[in-house]
């Protein structure tokens, strides 16, 4: 498979195509370049602010550009949403892993994916009205929502476990692994995200290893790959014991308790 195209090219024909015309308002890089983490597998994470109505058309003009560089093998658009679009591309001629995934932001909407802690430094390819402006989570108010999902989330984790051990002593495997995954592995990233980085709480399994101590990731995964049902029972309490550490240092946290 031929791998010609350049993540600088692919970028290059994107910040023409939507710096083309009065449409589009500002245009950024985000993903693993916001968080400086590019490498060879990284796909292109571009965001666009657009006039509501110029949508459609900023798509069409960026698929033509890509086209000219390249046949757009596959796309896929994302389901309908109020305030912004998305799209996926992948070109034959950028291998496999280089897509480009492009939101477009209607201008009418405040959602802009420039807070800090959740996006990191977007790279600005240009920005007509100054509207790049990087943001914060409002740390009072985010600690606050931290603090109240802790009860919520150890009721939740508690009340399911069971399901985990019923699916192993009836022997299936598979039913058992989907609740590990669904109802022990998911609350327990978001516990050890509520412990280390409580922002990104809502990010589930991903990014486990930029948001955790190194130790704690590379625990997680331990725990997430399962051999067979006496391994998951295990790993299964393990985890649960896990979570119900990190339950306590947050409990314990939490003023006037």
């Amino acid at each position: 498979m031929s791998t010609a195209l350049s993540r600088e090219s692919l970028i290059a024909a994107l910040v023409a195509a939507l710096g083309e015309g009065p449409d589009v308002d500002a245009a950024w890089e985000g993903g693993s370049a916001a968080f400086g983490n590019v490498d060879a597998w990284s796909d292109i994470d571009a965001v666009a602010v657009v006039a509501d109505d110029a949508v459609d058309r900023t798509f069409e003009r960026v698929q033509a550009a890509l086209e000219a560089l390249s046949p757009v093998t596959l796309r896929y658009d994302t389901p309908a949403t109020v305030g912004f679009a998305q799209k996926f591309y992948r070109l034959r001629d950028a291998g496999d892993f280089l897509m480009v995934d492009l939101v477009l932001l209607r201008r009418s909407d405040p959602l802009m994916f420039r807070e800090v802690e959740l996006h990191g430094h977007g790279t600005t390819w240009f920005d007509r009205r100054g509207l790049l402006v990087e943001a914060h989570v409002d740390a009072q108010a985010d600690a606050a929502a931290a603090a109240a999902r802790v009860q919520g989330l150890a009721t939740h984790f508690r009340m399911f476990q069971p399901l985990v051990v019923k699916e192993g002593l009836r022997g299936r495997a598979v039913d058992a692994m989907a609740f590990y995954q669904a109802m022990t592995l998911r609350p327990l990233a978001e516990a050890l995200r509520l412990l280390h980085r409580p922002a990104r709480r809502n990010f589930g399994l991903r990014y486990l290893w930029l948001d955790l101590p190194a130790e704690d990731a590379r625990r997680f995964e331990r725990l997430a790959f399962v051999a067979d049902l006496e391994d998951l029972k295990a790993k299964h309490a393990e985890a649960v014991a896990w979570f119900e550490y990190c339950i306590e240092k947050l409990e314990a946290a939490v003023p006037d308790r």
